[in-house]
């Protein structure tokens, strides 16, 4: 079997190495959609990244989970070795992106956001007070839009 054969032929059986790729796809969903919904942080930087990292994880676990379910409903197509490679390359690009990313750019990044001081908050009271509107003289449905208003 040839080098371009062995990625092109169809693989009928389920092995222990698809259930590790399966497995782990899963894995990849699960902790992607921890850090988009579970996942908390103060800096508002490391906050960002995780949430893009999260919704990164979902994506490319989820093509991944996808393509372990096409190959244990045996779709020839999709049952095919290079998919997997191809798949495994491009996690292992996306892992080698995000540890550049967490080793040179994020703590930059965190420590600007967290010396940046904030907009000064303007006092409520300082502020001009509003002029008043006048009241709606036409018909009911004005008169109460009107109360509604004032009320809030």
């Amino acid at each position: 079997m040839g080098f371009f054969d062995y990625f092109i032929t169809v693989s009928p059986q389920f092995g222990s190495y698809a259930w590790t790729f399966f497995i782990v796809q899963i894995l990849l969903v699960a902790s992607g959609a921890y850090f988009i919904w579970l996942h908390t942080e103060r800096n508002v930087a490391r906050a960002t990244f995780f949430r893009q990292l999260g919704i990164a994880l979902l994506i490319v676990g989820g093509f991944g989970v996808a393509l372990g379910v096409a190959r244990m409903l045996n779709v020839p197509t999709f049952n095919q070795r290079f998919w997997f490679y191809i798949q495994l390359v491009i996690e292992l690009i996306l892992g080698g992106y995000v540890v550049y990313y967490m080793r040179n750019v994020l703590p930059e990044l965190a420590r600007n956001a967290r010396t940046r001081t904030p907009a000064p908050r303007q006092n409520p009271a300082a502020a001009a007070p509003a002029t008043p509107r006048p009241v709606a003289t036409t018909g009911r449905r004005e008169a109460r839009r009107e109360r509604k208003r004032k009320s809030k």
